[in-house]
Parts: structure tokens; C-alpha cells; sequence
């Protein structure tokens, strides 16, 4: 048969291997024993599948194959209310790439799929998620970095990144430091967040988690988010 992949030359040249999405969502168990066996010899090393999560069929093909799957992912929206929160006065932005802003940014990925796939070596999460808060503190990949830091602490306990697409804003990394949690952190941060969003003139707030992160999916939930989209991630390691 014939099969498709994009290429991903970022992950691609981050990982060092080749690294593509594989198109197309719904596959026999022949069709992709047959997408297997053709990428391995076209030279990928891994390739990231992307399935509905109503495809019994794919999902069958990946089990009898010994596909695990890796992630289930979900996206979260709410309306930025009208009126917008007032920001904290413990809650400011910052362009300061930090220690602790480098823990954060480490603790904000402990359920992806990076960091629970067996297969990456040790640390590859890590860096990936350090080259996030980076990148994210230059402006490359959020518009805004907003930290949590009362002044009686010598560094910030809590982080959240804010990107801005033309119809809506998008939260990238959220993190509390281990020890704070469960204290009100997250949902100051999400306030200056919509205070942003409201500001930016964007009607629509959204976030992208993981549903084996309960915790994050309740705490959006409780904060009037819907779930809007959900989708399978599978590692096709060749």
C-alpha cells in the first residue's frame, strides 16, 4: 500500500534521527504491518501516529501489532470573560531564563509522552522541555512568560507560558513547584493568563494536556474549560 509521512525536520534534527508524522488516521492491522515494513526500509527511525479516539480499528491494529499508546491528548478551551481578573501583585512577567524556571519548565512535562515513552533515552524530556522555557522566554514560542514569586521568596513557584494565535491565546507550559501545589498558584497565574488574553483582544483561551494528568484536567475544568478535541499519540519505533 501506499503511505504518506511529513517530515518533522525540527524533531528530526533534535532527537538525531529521522523523525516523521505518519497521514492518515485508520489502518488495518495489514495496512499498517505494511506501513511498518515500507517506513523502516524508507530510513525513518520513528514516526508519530495520530488516531481518533472513537478508531476502534486503528486501535485494535496497534495492540495486535504491539503498538503502545503512548498519549491521549486534549485540548481545553474557555471564553475570556469580558471583565478580566486582576492580576496578582505576586504574579509579573519576565524574560530572566532562571534555575528554577528550568525546574519548572522539567516539572510541567512529567506526564508527556516524551518523558513516559521507554524507548527515548534518559533525559531526552528533559531537554526538550528546557529548550521550551528557552525558547519561550525569547519570544520564539510564547508572547508572554508569567511567573509566580511573593518577595519573600528567592525564586519563583510558579510558571505558566502564553502564546498568541489570531483567534485565540494558548497556554503552553504550567507548572507549581512540588511543595506549593494545591495553594491558589495555578489560578492566579491563570487569572494574569486571561488578563493577557483580554488585553491581546482574543475571545478565546486554550491549553493542550494530557488526560492521564488528572490533576491538570480537573484544575481546567474547575476554571470553566471545556474539553473540545481529543486525539491517540502512537510511537511507531522502527
Amino acid at each position: 500500500m501506499e503511505y504518506g509521512v511529513q517530515s518533522l525536520p525540527w524533531d528530526t534534527q533534535f532527537f538525531g534521527f529521522p523523525v516523521g508524522r505518519l497521514k492518515g488516521k485508520r489502518f488495518t492491522e495489514a495496512q499498517l504491518r505494511e506501513v511498518i515494513r515500507q517506513a523502516r526500509e524508507d530510513g525513518w527511525r520513528l514516526l508519530y501516529w495520530f488516531a481518533e479516539p472513537t478508531d476502534a480499528l486503528s486501535a485494535a491494529s496497534a495492540q495486535a501489532l504491539g503498538v503502545p499508546l503512548t498519549d491521549r491528548k486534549a485540548r481545553f478551551a474557555r471564553a475570556v470573560p469580558t471583565t478580566p481578573p486582576l492580576i496578582s501583585e505576586h504574579v509579573f512577567p519576565t524574560d530572566e531564563l532562571t534555575p528554577r524556571l528550568l525546574e519548572l519548565a522539567r516539572q510541567s512535562g512529567h506526564h508527556s509522552r516524551f518523558r513516559v515513552d521507554p524507548v527515548f533515552q534518559a533525559g531526552v524530556y528533559e531537554r526538550l522541555y528546557e529548550h521550551w522555557i528557552r525558547s519561550s522566554v525569547t519570544g520564539q514560542t510564547a508572547r508572554q512568560v508569567l511567573i509566580y514569586q511573593p518577595v519573600t521568596q528567592p525564586n519563583a513557584l510558579g510558571l505558566l507560558t502564553l502564546g498568541y494565535q489570531t483567534t485565540h491565546a494558548i497556554i503552553g507550559l504550567l507548572a507549581v513547584q512540588e511543595g506549593y501545589r494545591s495553594q491558589g498558584i495555578g489560578q492566579l497565574l491563570l487569572n494574569a493568563a486571561m488578563h493577557y488574553a483580554h488585553a491581546w483582544q482574543l475571545p478565546e483561551i486554550q491549553v493542550t494536556t494530557q488526560l492521564d494528568n488528572e490533576g491538570a484536567c480537573r484544575f481546567y475544568e474547575r476554571e470553566g474549560f471545556e474539553r473540545v478535541h481529543e486525539e491517540h499519540v502512537y510511537h511507531l519505533w522502527l
